[in-house]
């Protein structure tokens, strides 16, 4: 339609053109500072990652860690598995899709420290594809000081759990952990 502009081109032109009059530079879609930034331009921080785990088969749930050290130490865990469920997040928010379901594209909040094997339509014949796990700040580990996408240091792994065990290497040893990085970062956390 003719005379008829997209609001976030807009509000990123207005947003380039003030930082350009203040003589600052945008990096990453972000100003180097928004001194000057009229309130309605500022972009909210977005502090939440949001990590898509692909499960998959027999693969039900999933053992989730961060690290700032690469896995020295632990500043963030999530174990969805079984009677074994456990966080450091008491308020993480675990979302998933199964195939099932009386609506498949449905997705579905896993009830906090139940196993999402244990929720599903058919205990047997369930298939979930992947799960999205979305953080919150009520960490054990206070989340301002390792939770940014600003942070190199930071690093994810998981492993899947098909209801029985976790997922081992080909000789049976160790268990498989992937490595996972967040596939955005939010102002906010999902809420389907």
């Amino acid at each position: 339609m003719k005379g008829v502009v997209k609001r976030g081109w807009l509000a990123g032109a207005l947003l380039a053109a003030a930082a350009a009059a203040r003589g600052a530079w945008i990096f990453d879609g972000r100003p180097e500072s928004w001194e000057g930034t009229p309130e309605e331009l500022k972009v909210p921080p977005r502090t939440f990652p949001v990590l898509l785990l692909d499960l998959g088969g027999a693969w039900t749930d999933f053992e989730l860690k961060a690290s700032t050290n690469n896995f020295e130490s632990l500043c963030y865990y999530v174990m969805s598995s079984g009677t074994n469920a456990w966080t450091s997040d008491p308020d993480v928010e675990i979302h998933f899709t199964d195939d099932c379901s009386a609506d498949v594209r449905k997705w579905w909040k896993s009830a906090p420290g139940v196993s999402i094997g244990s929720q599903l339509a058919d205990g047997v014949n369930s298939v979930v594809c992947r799960a999205v796990v979305a953080p919150s700040h009520t960490c054990t580990v206070d989340w301002e000081t390792w939770m940014s996408r600003d942070n190199a240091a930071l690093v994810w792994s998981y492993v899947r759990y098909d209801g029985i065990g976790l997922e081992m290497n080909a000789t049976g040893t160790k268990s498989r952990w992937s490595a996972v990085v967040p596939v955005e970062w939010r102002p906010a956390r999902i809420e389907p």
